[in-house]
């Protein structure tokens, strides 16, 4: 079997001796595997919704539809293309470059959470995964050549602002039969009775009993070098933004103490991630994601640190998985558990062991509870 660049620079040393312990762990009953969906951050945030409502609900029957959500990812961001085409002024090249933006399955935790408030959330087994999720490329060409008609539409009618919002209302009827060939149509009523409620709920009203308030207690949390810590900042991380989200900014050792405290309490931690020379590691059966894993110099390449690859706009947020535990020893940090979303065949039986050095150089998105953060840092 031929190798790729990455197994020819591997540590096989590392390998040998990694010590995979841990003296804070939450423990974890499904390993889902995400295929080639791109859905990492509504896998990431299903974990953390099923480690909340455990107390409550059975966690073997909280299985969450990830379709559910994906579906009306789509369509949002279809509406919000198109409300841009029509606010603003874009030249043709540049319409080419928007779409990439927008026609992707591509997510972050403000997303998971917008999307939950507004259209609510049902179980797995009344809109489960579909092939079609597993090959979002042809999904993107297939909705490309609708919604690239539908602008051309939009842009030929500029001058008559009602014909514009009544073309967009009939192009949002057409994307959401499209959508439900695609994905299957949205059920309106919450399957209540998997998880032994005597009460009927509409996926808005279950949202709104259960879990509205475990969204709303999570912060969208940063940790960059280059911008005043103790702040919030409107950002676009490569993924188009539903509401203005506002990130609070923390130095990394603070974030790494609060996760700590999660974990604690039994709490898993969100987080996303930059690829940058992750990429290797992800695709490692051994699950190793350490910073000195690969020894690229023998290629005659060094790591840009990650101050620079933020200079440069070189950090972009790639991957989003959960934090489960950690490894303390003498009050210090040794290692991290990280729950992936490859399936349990993939990794190290569907986890990572991740050290601090590659925490540091590649982690820097988080959704952390309110209560963990210090009293001394504003949150709205």
């Amino acid at each position: 079997m031929k190798q790729d660049i990455y197994d020819e620079l591997i540590n096989k040393d590392i390998v040998k001796k990694v010590d995979r312990k841990f003296n804070i762990q939450v423990e974890n009953d499904i390993i889902y595997n995400q295929k080639n969906s791109f859905t990492c951050w509504i896998f990431a945030g299903i974990n953390i919704l099923r480690n909340e409502l455990s107390s409550i609900f059975p966690k073997e029957k909280l299985d969450f539809s990830i379709n559910y959500i994906s579906f009306f990812d789509r369509y949002e961001k279809m509406n919000l293309l198109y409300n841009r085409i029509i606010k603003e002024d874009f030249k043709y090249s540049e319409i080419k470059y928007l779409l990439l933006d927008y026609i992707n399955p591509c997510g972050d935790f403000s997303s998971f959470k917008y999307l939950i408030k507004k259209y609510g959330i049902v179980l797995n087994n009344q809109m489960p995964l579909v092939e079609n999720n597993y090959i979002p490329n042809d999904i993107n060409e297939l909705l490309k050549e609708k919604i690239i008609g539908d602008i051309e539409m939009l842009l030929n009618n500029k001058d008559n602002i009602n014909k514009l919002n009544n073309l967009k209302k009939k192009m949002m009827r057409e994307n959401y039969n499209i959508l439900c060939s695609i994905f299957g149509t949205p059920p309106s009523i919450f399957d209540s009775n998997t998880l032994n409620i005597n009460k009927k709920y509409t996926p808005m009203e279950f949202s709104s009993e259960y879990i509205n308030e475990i969204l709303n207690n999570y912060i969208e949390v940063i940790s960059l070098s280059n911008k005043d810590y103790n702040k919030e900042y409107k950002l676009d991380f490569n993924v188009p933004n539903f509401k203005n989200t506002k990130y609070l900014n923390l130095d990394i050792n603070t974030i790494k103490n609060i996760i700590v405290k999660h974990l604690k309490d039994g709490k898993i931690v969100w987080f996303g991630c930059s690829y940058r020379f992750m990429s290797a590691s992800l695709k490692n059966k051994d699950g190793i994601l350490f910073s000195n894993l690969y020894d690229f110099k023998k290629i005659g390449i060094s790591k840009i640190s990650k101050n620079i690859a933020e200079k440069y706009d070189f950090l972009n947020y790639d991957h989003a998985m959960v934090f489960t535990g950690a490894n303390i020893v003498d009050n210090e940090i040794k290692s991290w558990e990280v729950l992936n979303s490859f399936g349990k065949e993939n990794n190290y039986n569907g986890y990572f062991i991740m050290d601090n050095n590659f925490f540091d150089e590649n982690v820097f998105m988080f959704a952390l509870h309110k209560k963990y953060l210090v009293e001394n840092i504003k949150v709205e």
